[in-house]
């Protein structure tokens, strides 16, 4: 894939594109957050706060690196940074069992998309194609492990719980184990009992470990598929085009 050698402003259409898309997004935003302050929702507060600049984010990049995005590409994006509010406003993270599987997929697919760009940007347009595409998968699972960590940290420190807990009813451990390097084994959990008291849930209840690793899981397999397809289609499609003027 090589970067030809002109410009790609924007055009009216497109910057119409960018600014209606925005204002509607940061609408959306605001509605979430008033019904929130209306139900007195107070801790999904900071989610409302950051997507106020999260919305923002696909033209920051635009403009940080020189670079036009795909109007399918924008509006993705910009549906992309939306996601995390409306999952919170909606409560999608907790009364369905697929919305934040599905985001790390879709993580996966645009980060990949990302990393192709980075590549060219900072390595050259003379590379190739299959060294543009095994970085792009590299740099979207790295973004996905970051994610995590960060995730960590905030219910390590902030006492959130971003690392969505797991019921399980049987688990291997070596603790539990007869002698030193002995693995028992717990099944058939179903009761729990923490200061004398049970908890509502009938099993164990895994603080994040399941959660961590299937997100990871799904956000790889998002990656792979994007990765595989950016091979097959050789640079042919590009969601993003360079504005400066190639050398």
């Amino acid at each position: 894939m090589h970067f030809a050698p002109y410009r790609f402003p924007l055009t009216s259409g497109e910057r119409r594109l960018r600014l209606i898309c925005t204002a509607a997004a940061e609408i959306v935003v605001v509605v979430i957050l008033t019904v929130l302050l209306s139900r007195r929702e107070y801790t999904h507060i900071p989610v409302c706060i950051g997507s106020f600049f999260l919305v923002l984010l696909p033209m920051t990049i635009e403009k940080l690196l020189s670079v036009k995005m795909h109007p399918a590409m924008f509006v993705f994006a910009q549906l992309y940074s939306l996601a995390p509010v409306v999952g919170e406003g909606c409560k999608l993270y907790y009364i369905t069992n697929w919305w934040d599987k599905f985001l790390h997929a879709v993580g996966g697919v645009a980060f990949v998309l990302v990393g192709v760009y980075l590549f060219q940007l900072l390595l050259g347009a003379d590379k190739k194609w299959l060294c543009a595409v095994v970085f792009a998968f590299c740099f979207s699972v790295a973004v996905s492990a970051l994610w995590e960590f960060a995730e960590y940290g905030c219910d390590l420190l902030l006492g959130m719980d971003m690392q969505n807990d797991t019921v399980i009813t049987g688990f291997h451990s070596y603790y539990l184990g007869a002698a030193p390097g002995l693995r028992g084994e717990l099944s058939d959990i179903r009761e729990v009992l923490v200061n004398g008291q049970p908890l509502p849930v009938a099993g164990y209840l895994d603080i994040g470990l399941h959660d961590t690793m299937q997100d990871m899981l799904v956000e790889t397999l998002g990656a792979l598929a994007a990765s595989v397809f950016l091979w097959l289609d050789k640079g042919r499609h590009k969601p993003f085009l360079p504005q400066k003027r190639g050398k």
